[in-house]
């Protein structure tokens, strides 16, 4: 049995917090960036909004106000960046919350595809009917103690995206293996074939390639800079009332800067539609 998706939240933090760093905090990271060459900036922290991934993952529940029946059983936090507060288990508190009766687990270390990942397992969870409901988290967070040549994709603003999928609802989520992104036009293709072309929304990424979005000859959004991991999945929860009464399928595709692998993930109202992800392998996945 697949997911099917049952609502979508966002949550954007429009204000910050002070610096919630003690000298404990300071020296882990001090002790962590040493061995790299990395000052610890506290100027960083003074002048960042300080939230964590608590604190949006609490929005994002206090808003989804799940009725005991609709908890999940499985619950996965995906992320690109560090959480503010390095040593919190985000997905247990969230749990908790939730009634603390999911599976719990995070998936990072992927860069933008984490929460492409995260569907693939979940949906593996689904298929072999150790999950039924899944409550997904995608977080981001702007406020790092240090600066790192590496860290390139500094999202603009804090946010959150919540996904409550359940079984057998009306729209059938599914994500693919990540390809080299010379091959994202045929993935999108096989995804959606047999719908009528202007039936599907394709919304990709500002990282996509815009001739290979235009090349796939389907109705379209590129979402704007200012966010990484999150991008295309708030675009879904800020629209998805509006994309679900005009089109049938909708499908998800970003790529990532550093790998340069391309992810699809797609929804649709035919559960028929497109390639049967059981087939892939969830190749360098990573979950912790």
């Amino acid at each position: 049995m697949g997911l099917s998706l049952d609502c979508a939240i966002h949550v954007t933090a429009d204000a910050g917090n002070p610096p919630g760093y003690d000298r404990e905090l300071l020296d882990y990271h001090r002790d962590l960036l040493a061995p790299y060459g990395i000052p610890v900036r506290e100027d960083l922290l003074a002048d960042g909004r300080n939230v964590s991934f608590t604190e949006l993952a609490e929005q994002l529940i206090a808003q989804a106000a799940l009725e005991p029946r609709a908890r999940p059983d499985l619950l996965i936090l995906a992320h690109a960046l560090p959480d503010y507060h390095p040593l919190t288990t985000v997905s247990a508190h969230a749990n908790h919350l939730l009634g603390g009766r999911a599976r719990s687990l995070a998936v990072s270390g992927q860069g933008l595809r984490s929460p492409f990942t995260a569907l693939r397992l979940a949906s593996a969870y689904a298929r072999s009917g150790r999950a039924t409901r899944l409550a997904l988290f995608i977080l981001e967070q702007t406020t790092l103690p240090y600066a790192a040549p590496a860290m390139t994709h500094m999202p603009e603003v804090d946010s959150g995206v919540l996904l409550v999928l359940g079984s057998g609802g009306a729209w059938a989520a599914r994500a693919a293996a990540p390809v080299r992104a010379d091959r994202l036009g045929t993935v999108i293709r096989q995804a959606v074939a047999g719908l009528p072309e202007d039936r599907v929304l394709l919304v990709a990424g500002p990282r996509t390639d815009p001739a290979r979005i235009e090349a796939c000859a389907l109705p379209s959004v590129r979402v704007g800079p200012g966010s990484y991991c999150t991008s295309v999945w708030l675009d879904l929860a800020r629209h998805w009332p509006a994309w679900s009464a005009e089109y049938d399928a909708v499908v998800l595709c970003d790529t990532d800067p550093d790998s340069g692998r391309s992810c699809v993930a797609w929804l649709s109202r035919h559960a028929d539609a497109g390639p049967d992800p059981a087939a892939d392998h969830l190749r360098g996945s990573r979950t912790r």
